[in-house]
């Protein structure tokens, strides 16, 4: 056994004395984020504390229509970090949810895509569009994403009070990433409809109904072919150009090019939206750190950029399917059992960061787990970073003053810490 997936028996026996009490928490209750203490992140700090402290591997319920029964829940960074570098005993194939149903895994009538293959079909579907997310490739979107970032900030500000989210966090990622597809910007609102249903199906107001979920797919769908048809006839530059080609060229299935419209539409629009939402919360309910990125909005330093998204952990947890029966913190895990590596908790590890609950612009070292790691290491993380600085370096410099108008609304879900609405008043 490696090392990491073992402890001293006192621990374990520790950890299965003090699991009782929490052997009936749902862990994967959406309510329990839609419901979160904005005064404490939005996340329940103190179950994830006690889990830690004293049930570090323990399997857990998931009583939710539409969901799997239960699964082993890891809440350590250490454990996590480890599951998530280790795709031989750890696979992607299953889903990366709880949800029964799963966009990208063909069974459940998906599409795969690279975020649910492992083996040789991730490596030949990641290496066709790696090259366009390398940093030097992401660096020379700068002024163009700067461009976008400029027109929508300052529509923002001119308003004076607006919400946040639907004006500035949920625009910007959108536009930037359907740029890089070449998607029309006819087709832009209905593209963010059907990711917000996809990726957020246990809120009402993205998903009404089953019904809305299993349309908002087929859609997703038909228009990857539709934007396929488009490109081929008239090719660019952009990423979609290059997934095309290598359709054609029969490096890739006609369901594969459908899984990368999704996956690349859907990651580009919700890590940098949720990422900058909650982030600028957390600015506000401390204006020393405000006061302290102001003034380096020049140029915004690396470690400020980290810290926010260690901060705002837009993915609450990763499941990964036990590949063999093996063993973690004296906990026998069987070949198929579903484990749930839960990113929100291992992000906030006081083994990992000194006073993880204290926002520290400054920090460094962190090796936040936001973009996940190893083999599934998040393609577009380059650009979720770049994003992120310009969005604060251009709302910063156009405004003196920001306030809060009205609490955030969370959206409810469990895997994605969507914000849906986050009001303020500048000047």
């Amino acid at each position: 056994m490696s090392n990491g997936w073992r402890r001293s028996a006192s621990q374990g026996k520790r950890g299965n004395m003090i699991a009782g009490d929490l052997l009936d928490v749902n862990v994967f209750d959406p309510d329990l984020y839609a419901n979160g203490d904005p005064g404490q992140n939005g996340l329940p700090v103190e179950l994830f504390a006690r889990l830690r402290e004293g049930a570090p591997c323990v399997r857990l319920p998931c009583e939710i229509p539409g969901h799997e029964e239960s699964a082993w829940v890891l809440s350590r960074f250490e454990d996590v970090s480890a599951m998530l570098r280790d795709p031989d005993r750890f696979v992607s194939g299953g889903g990366v949810t709880m949800r029964a149903t799963h966009t990208t895994v063909s069974e459940d009538g998906g599409k795969p895509a690279m975020i649910t293959m492992d083996g040789q079909a991730h490596v030949r579907n990641r290496r066709l569009v790696n090259r366009g997310f390398t940093p030097a490739v992401v660096r020379s979107f700068e002024a163009h994403f700067r461009t976008i970032a400029t027109d929508i900030v300052q529509r923002a500000v001119d308003l004076g009070t607006f919400d946040f989210v639907g004006e500035v966090a949920s625009q910007f990622p959108l536009h930037a990433i359907c740029d890089l597809l070449g998607v029309p910007d006819a087709d832009r609102p209905a593209l963010a409809q059907w990711t917000n249903t996809l990726t957020t199906p246990t809120d009402p107001e993205y998903a009404p109904t089953p019904a809305e979920f299993f349309n908002a797919m087929e859609h997703m769908w038909a228009y990857g072919l539709e934007l396929a048809d488009l490109r081929r006839r008239s090719p660019g530059t952009d990423v979609m150009s290059v997934i095309v080609a290598a359709a054609d060229s029969d490096a890739l299935s006609e369901d594969e090019l459908m899984g990368f419209v999704f996956t690349l539409a859907a990651a580009g629009n919700e890590t940098t939206r949720n990422s900058a939402s909650h982030a600028l919360l957390a600015l506000l309910q401390r204006p020393e750190q405000l006061t302290w990125l102001r003034e380096r909005v020049d140029r915004i330093p690396d470690s400020a950029i980290e810290e926010l998204l260690r901060w705002s952990t837009p993915v609450i947890y990763i499941r990964r399917t036990a590949a063999r029966d093996l063993e973690i913190s004296d906990q026998q895990i069987a070949a198929g059992d579903p484990v749930a590596g839960f990113v929100a908790s291992a992000n906030f590890d006081a083994g990992e960061f000194p006073n993880p609950l204290e926002l520290d612009l400054a920090r460094q070292p962190n090796r936040h787990l936001t973009f996940a790691t190893g083999p599934h290491l998040c393609m577009g993380a380059h650009i979720a970073r770049l994003e992120l600085r310009i969005l604060f370096e251009e709302l910063l410099s156009r405004t003196k003053d920001i306030q809060l108008e009205g609490p955030i609304d969370y959206a409810r879900d469990s895997y994605v810490r969507g914000v849906k609405r986050l009001g303020v008043r500048v000047s």
